[in-house]
């Protein structure tokens, strides 16, 4: 089976020629779409102008049947171009919601590699200079004092400043990344922005926040708060907390409200989580390990109980019984 393709900017260009046509051919339509006879420029007729009545009411009839259907054409234009325009945004958001998460990965693996370069480049500074001495017996039987470089390799290049900044590939428009990083070379803060070349926009920026919970020396928790402006207009707030028993909670608010999810972790390397939606509806969703990559999860929420086994390490399921 051939894989599916959605152009969303032909489908927005589209949208913008809908509502342009319509913008060009009201004045006509409104003109038209009157009960009574009426020239091109919206003057009313009467039948004294016609100077035949058969041929008045023959006008005034025709009028009068173009009234619901032309009015009606200018209400299906709007829905036409709010459909193409309403499915366009969507898929052009999940893109480069997507977008960003690949640029973000791809900018950490640049900055890692920039961290081994430098560890390497430190490496080579701490040894360039030093020196191993020793004493030996030269051929006349003299004892001489003698020494070797500790570096012996060719000199390693200064890497620079760490990459803040990356550009993905799109077909059409842009989209970039750029990130602020800590001393440590964490990222603390990533904005990305994407454009679909024909007015679609949408940016994302996150603030990380690191903790080390067991004073090991190494981070084990990552909090977060995004802010997204979606190509509608729309702003979204996701923020995730981690409490001190390892529990969490994923709050995101738009302008239809707030939905909050408290998810716990098991004993097992599964899950308990409970979603309270903005409408006051609440989904748990558990997740129970069975083996190695293997697990079940189960969603019971309004619409009833949804049954699924996959693995829980990568979040692939499959649907297994429906209630």
């Amino acid at each position: 089976m051939a894989d599916l393709v959605l152009d969303y900017a032909l489908l927005h260009s589209l949208a913008g020629s809908l509502r342009d046509l319509k913008s060009k051919i009201e004045f006509d339509v409104e003109t038209g779409s009157r009960r009574s006879v009426v020239t091109s420029d919206g003057t009313v007729v009467d039948s004294g102008q016609v100077g035949n009545s058969a041929l008045y009411g023959t006008l005034s009839a025709f009028f009068a049947a173009c009234h619901t259907p032309f009015k009606d054409s200018m209400e299906l234009l709007d829905e036409l171009a709010n459909t193409f325009e309403s499915i366009a945004k969507a898929y052009f958001d999940l893109d480069a919601d997507i977008a960003g998460k690949v640029n973000l990965d791809r900018l950490r693996a640049s900055i890692s590699g920039w961290q081994s370069d430098t560890a390497a480049y430190e490496h080579y500074l701490d040894l360039k200079d030093r020196e191993i001495t020793f004493q030996y017996y030269d051929q006349d039987g003299n004892l001489v004092d003698g020494s070797v470089p500790v570096w012996s390799g060719d000199p390693v290049p200064e890497p620079g400043d760490p990459p803040t900044s990356i550009d993905g590939t799109s077909p059409v428009g842009s989209n970039n990344t750029t990130a602020v990083l800590d001393d440590d070379g964490n990222v603390i803060s990533e904005t990305t922005k994407v454009t679909s070349g024909d007015g679609l926009t949408y940016t994302e920026t996150t603030e990380f926040t690191y903790r080390d919970t067991d004073d090991d020396g190494e981070i084990d928790v990552v909090d977060y708060t995004t802010t997204i402006t979606h190509s509608d207009g729309m702003e979204e707030r996701i923020e995730r907390k981690t409490n001190d028993d390892g529990s969490f909670v994923v709050t995101s608010t738009t302008d239809d409200g707030t939905t909050t999810s408290t998810v716990t972790p098991t004993e097992d390397g599964g899950s308990h989580q409970v979603t309270v939606d903005h409408e006051g509806e609440t989904t748990t969703t558990d997740i129970v390990v069975t083996g190695p990559d293997t697990g079940t999860k189960t969603v019971v929420g309004p619409d009833g109980t949804k049954t699924y086994t996959g693995n829980p390490t990568t979040g692939e399921w499959t649907l297994v019984s429906e209630e």
